[in-house]
Order: C-alpha cells, then structure tokens, then sequence
C-alpha cells in the first residue's frame, strides 16, 4: 500500500518543540512526524490553533502523516520566525 505525506518546512511549527494536542508526533533527526486522523468534530479535540489548517489541508488530501522537515520547502502556511534564523540562501 502506498500512503500520501504532506512534507512542511519546520519553520510552518511555532517553536523547535511544539504541542501537537492530541496528535501522535515522533522526533526524528531534522524534525517531527505527525500522524494523521479523521478530523470529523475537530472543534471537539485537542488540536493547538497553529495546527488546525496544516491538519485539515492534510486530510483533504488524503495524508496519513505530516513531515515536519528543516530541509522542506516552505507553503502557503504560517512561517515562524524562529525558523527564519535557519533560512537557508
């Protein structure tokens, strides 16, 4: 079976270590794996506000996973500024 990941910079997360609520997420060595649910009555779940859209984006389409990378390319999400210090040229 092959599954659909939405891979975001980590300059899309609020700080190096965020609070994922309710979501299950793995450090790996450049960043975060976040797993994906159903997000029917998300207002119900823990879900912390700069999460919600990546979240809902990633279950339209389909994502089982989002991929928090330092070496993704940035989207049409909020970047922090904690990760522009890591701004690559």
């Amino acid at each position: 079976m092959i599954e659909t990941i939405m891979t975001l910079s980590t300059e899309h997360m609020p700080n190096c270590s965020p609070d994922f609520g309710g979501f299950r997420a793995l450090r790996h060595e450049h960043g975060f794996a976040v797993f994906c649910f159903e997000l029917e009555g998300m207002e119900d779940l823990d879900v912390p506000v700069w999460l919600k859209p990546i979240m809902k984006e990633a279950n339209t389409k389909g994502c089982v996973l989002v991929l928090f990378d330092g070496d993704a390319d940035r989207a049409d999400f909020t970047v922090y500024e904690w990760g522009l210090q890591n701004e690559r040229p």
